[in-house]
């Protein structure tokens, strides 16, 4: 069997480090290039021999001369049977057979670790991503609620930024009727904040703190003002359950947890450097049947039909079966047919209610170029500016 006899290792020559490709002559003599030092040529019997790290794997070559002490280091177990085939003394023979019994004992236990290094590295990454999945909902709740309006009022103006905003005031109090009729009944003191974009798409979301955003692109789908109703008890619900605040804690992550479980504010400001992303995160299969459960019994105690918010379903799953584009909405609020089924199965409320808006005019007045400006803020917001 042909022995190698050429090595990779690291050179330390006081602080300095450099990676070599060295060689082991027959006759004992050491030879590699060092960079700025040139060529070095070492004799084996005027070096120290020995194993180092941790697990003691590594043979290292040392020697001292003029300059200070040197060492090179090579991990590599070929590097022992080059050395016993040179022709050495019996005390140095005896010497290195020693440290390579030792180095493929340490190599053989490293060998039967590893499995276990993996193993315990899992658990670790399973068990931290168990405690964050499940401790998300618990610390969401303890988040105060100072803590997140900052967090919608960031996310709400960050989102407009660049963005055409509607300022048709029959468009604005249409959409503050609808509001301010679910605001009445969904049981909580939030005082709301709209803002209707000039945007195609058919969307609709709520940041944390109670900030609302409409497009122009939901108004012109809606065939009325209840449809809208619906979407948007959906959407102010997953506030008030705070699975906005629960996605935005989870995606954080352990650092922040342990911030805002000890009251830092710099937790605050992570989580208002994350909420920019707010409008994109999707909900769980669980938070949406929480949502269309919460949308259904506010708007049965607002005295709107839960069949609004069914029809509007079937209408953007027929509109989507048709184009293949799925709307904004259910990109981030995935639609299904159990969905709409329990919507569908929902009472009607005792004392029925309808808005009394000219619904075909504010959807002519929602995209005419007059009711639509550019906002006054042109670049994003500063997080934590008022922290």
């Amino acid at each position: 069997m042909s022995l190698a006899s050429h090595f990779n290792g690291l050179y330390y020559a006081g602080r300095d480090k450099i990676s070599v490709r060295f060689s082991l002559s027959s006759h004992g003599l050491i030879q590699f290039e060092a960079g700025e030092r040139g060529r070095l040529e070492i004799a084996l019997h005027s070096t120290a021999l020995e194993l180092i790290g941790d697990p003691a794997t590594t043979l290292q070559i040392g020697w001292h001369d003029h300059n200070g002490r040197h060492a090179l280091l090579c991990g590599e177990p070929e590097l022992f049977d080059k050395l016993l085939s040179l022709n050495l003394p019996s005390p140095a023979r005896e010497h290195i057979t020693a440290l390579q019994t030792r180095q493929r004992r340490q190599l053989k236990g490293e060998k039967h670790r590893v499995p276990v290094y993996l193993g315990l590295i899992a658990a670790f990454f399973i068990g931290g991503y168990f405690t964050l999945h499940y401790s998300a909902p618990l610390i969401a709740d303890m988040i105060p609620y100072e803590w997140e309006q900052k967090i919608g009022a960031f996310a709400f103006e960050n989102y407009q930024v660049g963005k055409k905003t509607v300022t048709d005031q029959t468009v604005t109090d249409a959409v503050d009727a609808i509001v301010k009729r679910i605001d009445r009944f969904d049981g909580a003191e939030i005082e709301y904040q709209v803002a209707v974009v000039d945007a195609d798409m058919i969307n609709a979301f709520a940041f944390p703190g109670g900030y609302v955003v409409v497009t122009t692109g939901l108004i012109e789908n809606a065939d009325n003002p209840e449809q809208v109703a619906g979407v948007l008890a959906h959407e102010l619900t997953h506030v008030l359950q705070r699975h906005s605040m629960r996605k935005l804690v989870r995606q954080a992550g352990m650092g922040v947890l342990i911030g805002i479980v000890f009251g830092d504010v710099s937790a605050l400001s992570q989580l208002i450097e994350l909420s920019s992303q707010l409008d994109s995160l999707s909900f769980d299969r669980g938070q949406e049947r929480s949502a269309d459960d919460g949308a259904i019994e506010i708007m049965t105690a607002a005295g709107l039909s839960p069949q609004h918010l069914a029809a509007f379903f079937e209408k953007i799953q027929k509109a989507d079966a048709l184009t293949g584009n799925i709307p904004e909405l259910f990109q981030t609020h995935p639609l299904t047919d159990e969905r709409i089924k329990r919507v569908s199965a929902a009472a009607e409320p005792a004392q029925p209610f309808n808005f009394d808006l000219d619904w075909d005019k504010i959807k002519q007045r929602a995209t005419r170029d007059e009711a639509i400006r550019l906002p006054a803020n042109s670049g994003p917001a500063t997080p934590g500016a008022e922290l």
